[in-house]
């Protein structure tokens, strides 16, 4: 603890937080987003075959095989990555932890319910389990056992342990939990009011990282004003991304429900940006010596991560990316000789990685950046 100015200020040192928080933060957005991009991609799915208005908006020729297998592997994707990431991103918090097994008596211990610890908590474990069932009732069921897609590994893993068990047979795992699906899943629209009440948790649960570390109004960076909706918009960009990346991965690229998911994406990304310019312009419009501190680090101890990682190559750059792509894939026939579709296959591949990049340094630098207003002792 040092002195400065003489008699005006004093810092208190303190410790950041360290690479697994920031993981946690950029894990929890993926998630939200990657469940929210499985549920309007299940929506997509259920408008194929209809002459809805809807239908044609989003997919113009809605019988289109390539339209179908897109969207459900996207859909799947979505939620298995959802699962994925806060599964992991709840490791690595608890790593975190001087106890980390102490976390499991939270349903008792955790009492302050007005605090967004708590509420945050309950949100992790209530949208853990939607993103649970809807990745189980996507994965399996009877229906799905002539489908084809790089998402249904896991049914393929369970496949390959059914066939080296002594006990092969038709009625393997499998078929157990393919039965248990069709059993459990809700039907039709009381599965839509689901994915509507896992939508809002997920939503929630990629703010409130924000709102708890907005609760320390002495950190200027951490302002309630623009820091949740700058992670909203993060994290549904990286859901997205994440939840496409796979889509590529299974040969969707050149579909037209790839094209749409990245259009939304880019718009998500500008928006993103303006969000954090307004930010950038609080702290140096601010007298605080706080605002002020931050924006040196920023823009000094920093700037590789935030100007290079976060505002070039994690947003701008995927952003022009996207253009060129769309421009040569739908104005052009580019795309229509094979080392054509492989370039804008790469090319979709590459933005997604990016804005994955630009996520977790978004996080990184609003943990690390970050300075908190020095205390006034007169006096001192």
């Amino acid at each position: 603890m040092s002195a400065i100015g003489g008699a005006e200020w004093l810092w208190l040192p303190h410790v950041h937080w360290g690479v697994f928080i920031a993981t946690y933060l950029f894990l929890g957005g993926v998630a939200g987003g990657a469940y929210l991009t499985s549920t309007w991609a299940s929506f997509m799915k259920s408008l194929l075959g209809t002459n809805r208005f809807m239908a044609k908006l989003l997919l113009a020729d809605t019988k289109d095989l390539e339209h179908q297998f897109s969207c459900a592997e996207t859909s799947r994707w979505g939620s298995i990555i959802a699962l994925l990431s806060i599964g992991v991103g709840s490791i690595a918090l608890l790593s975190h932890l001087g106890a980390p097994l102490r976390a499991l008596s939270f349903a008792w211990n955790f009492t302050n319910y007005g605090s967004w610890m708590v509420i945050g908590t309950w949100l992790i474990i209530l949208f853990s389990l939607a993103a649970l069932l809807e990745a189980f009732w996507l994965h399996f069921g009877m229906a799905l056992r002539d489908e084809s897609g790089l998402s249904l590994f896991p049914r393929r893993i369970i496949g390959w342990i059914d066939r080296v068990m002594p006990w092969q047979s038709d009625r393997g795992i499998v078929w157990a939990i393919d039965s248990v699906a069709d059993l459990t899943r809700l039907p039709g629209r009381a599965w839509g009011a689901f994915r509507i009440l896992g939508g809002a948790l997920a939503v929630l649960v990629v703010i409130y990282t924000a709102m708890l570390l907005s609760d320390l109004a002495a950190v200027p960076m951490w302002s309630r004003t623009y820091l949740p909706f700058i992670f909203l918009m993060s994290g549904v960009s990286t859901g997205i991304s994440a939840a496409l990346l796979g889509t590529v991965a299974s040969g969707g690229a050149l579909t037209r429900v790839n094209h749409r998911f990245c259009l939304t994406d880019d718009v998500i990304i500008i928006v993103e940006l303006v969000a954090i310019g307004a930010l950038l312009s609080f702290l140096a419009n601010s007298a605080n010596v706080g605002s002020q501190a931050t924006l040196a680090e920023l823009l000094g101890t920093f700037q590789l991560e935030f100007i290079g990682g976060v505002l070039l190559l994690g947003t701008s750059i995927p952003v022009v990316i996207s253009i060129t792509v769309t421009v040569l894939h739908q104005f052009t026939e580019f795309g229509e000789s094979v080392f054509g579709s492989r370039v804008l296959t790469y090319g979709y591949g590459t933005k997604y990685v990016l804005v994955l990049v630009g996520g977790f340094l978004l996080r990184y630098v609003v943990l690390l950046a970050a300075v908190k207003t020095p205390l006034a002792v007169p006096g001192l």
